[in-house]
């Protein structure tokens, strides 16, 4: 049987949003072209935590308004970003109350879904206004976000935790 959830302090709006500027800001390292397709978007991910885990406080509009900030700060195609974000969002708002239960290793999967869905809907937008294929090196960063999908959730956890004393 597995084991019951844990019960959580309530994440405070400031947490949610340090989260995504420290996400932001890892996205701005600088990086030589073979290391950057390995990162994963970190700011999509952190998007997916909160939509999964806080829908309450993050939802469709936050992921919208995430988006908008990376393309701003990575001077990408404007609206890429939040395009994908909302899609994600929208895709784990439809499912959040049976996402929410399933183990690390079955949300990673879903993640993977999800990083990959975000990597389609921006080369359609990238193509769509006329650039050329960017190559398959830009799908592998998808996998890389699932497999530190368990890491991000339980960092991102450590602060909500009850420190039990003895």
């Amino acid at each position: 049987m597995d084991r019951p959830k844990e019960l959580l302090k309530p994440v405070k709006f400031r947490y949610v949003v340090l989260s995504i500027v420290i996400a932001l800001l890892l996205e701005l390292l600088p990086f030589n072209r073979g290391t950057v397709r390995w990162i994963p978007d970190l700011a999509a991910m952190v998007v997916l935590y909160w939509t999964i885990n806080r829908p309450t406080r993050f939802g469709i509009f936050a992921g919208f308004f995430t988006g908008l900030l990376t393309d701003i700060a990575s001077a990408s195609l404007l609206g890429q970003h939040a395009l994908a974000y909302s899609v994600s969002a929208y895709a784990v708002e439809s499912r959040q109350r049976q996402v929410v239960m399933y183990n690390l290793g079955q949300q990673s999967l879903i993640v993977f879904g999800l990083l990959m869905a975000n990597q389609i809907v921006m080369l359609l937008a990238r193509m769509a206004l006329g650039a050329p294929f960017i190559g398959w090196g830009f799908f592998f960063s998808p996998f890389v976000g699932a497999l530190l999908w368990p890491l991000l959730t339980n960092l991102l956890l450590v602060p909500q935790r009850y420190h039990q004393a003895g």
